[in-house]
């Protein structure tokens, strides 16, 4: 564990920061034509994996974004397994929408836990 250091504190609230940024003011930047629609989920997930990695090196000294990526291809199976039961024809442009959103909730909710982890080991000692 490492010490508490002053950029740890945009780690915490960036996310955040960034989610609330974008929708206030780069939302029609989204957007090409009709062409490329992104949300943003696809501009926040590369930040919070970063963000994980960096918070969980300075927690537990080692990375567990490969973790949270077999997690993810495990997720992205079970999916594509739910998509192929369906009757339904199968899109592949409503299963990476999907994909995406489900992503990004896991990144959110494990990226807040490490920052938890991260507080109680700092008030730990």
């Amino acid at each position: 564990m490492q010490n508490f250091h002053y950029f740890e504190i945009l780690l915490y609230v960036f996310p955040v920061l960034e989610i609330i940024l974008i929708n206030q003011f780069f939302r029609p930047y989204l957007k090409y034509k009709q062409i490329i629609r992104l949300s943003i989920a696809d501009v926040v997930l590369p930040f919070l994996l970063v963000g994980i990695h960096l918070l969980s090196v300075y927690s537990l000294t080692y990375s567990l974004l490969p973790h949270f990526l077999l997690a993810a291809c495990i997720v992205g199976l079970v999916q594509t397994l739910y998509f192929d039961k369906r009757k339904k024809n199968h899109e592949p442009k409503r299963f990476y929408r999907y994909f995406i959103k489900i992503l990004f909730l896991m990144a959110l909710l494990f990226y807040y836990s490490l920052v938890l982890l991260r507080v109680y080991f700092l008030i730990r000692g």
